[in-house]
């Protein structure tokens, strides 16, 4: 039997939907309610899942249940299974539609209100009927959980995880603008740090 044949007889995706909603309400009734079912049916799919894998999932207690660690991790994967599902529809919606999508990107406020909102303007011009949502926090968290597609920011390296492939879109110079009389034109230990000095004369900068 393929390895893929052997998982899909384990495990439904119907039966990981249910698991994601428990693990996230923490109470098998409120993801009977968030699912539409019965919390006897929630229970049996529970079971069964911990049968057919063979560890248990939940710690279960007065007070609710927690994931396990095979929990923890039957959550990370199944968030990863539905996004990618997402993903396929939105591929195969993109294909049959190249004017339409949904594009979730994350930068900080400050990009968003600059360099970022010019490409985004732009792209809005040629196609409209795009849809774009911008991340301004936690954003690499936010592309690990797999809740962007991409992120632009300010770096002062490339990010050194395995599970990001980072690019450099251009070289950003920092200097110091100050005026001709200011205290900053006169220390010699800027040189030091490799920032560039522009210093403001009659009006103009130099």
């Amino acid at each position: 039997m393929e390895w893929d044949d052997l998982t899909a007889r384990r495990l439904s995706t119907r039966e990981l939907r249910i698991f994601l909603a428990v693990a996230h309400s923490r109470s098998m009734a409120k993801a009977a309610k968030t699912v539409g079912t019965s919390q006897p049916a929630i229970s049996k799919a529970i079971a069964d899942m911990e049968y057919s894998l063979g560890v248990r999932l939940l710690d279960r207690s007065p007070q609710g249940v927690e994931p396990t660690q095979y929990g923890r991790a039957l959550v990370k994967c199944g968030i990863a299974v539905f996004n990618e599902l997402k993903q396929g529809m939105n591929e195969i919606g993109f294909l049959a539609d190249p004017t339409a999508g949904e594009l979730r990107m994350g930068c900080p406020d400050a990009l968003a209100a600059g360099m970022v909102q010019v490409v985004i303007d732009r792209l809005l011009r040629k196609h409209p009927r795009i849809t774009l949502h911008i991340e301004t926090t936690a954003l690499y968290r936010e592309l690990r959980e797999r809740n962007v597609e991409l992120v632009i920011n300010r770096m002062p390296g490339l990010v050194a995880e395995e599970d990001f492939d980072a690019e450099i879109l251009y070289q950003d110079s920092v200097v110091i603008v100050a005026g001709a009389n200011s205290p900053w034109v006169s220390r010699d230990n800027l040189d030091e740090t490799g920032a560039t000095i522009w210093v403001r004369r009659g009006g103009r900068v130099k």
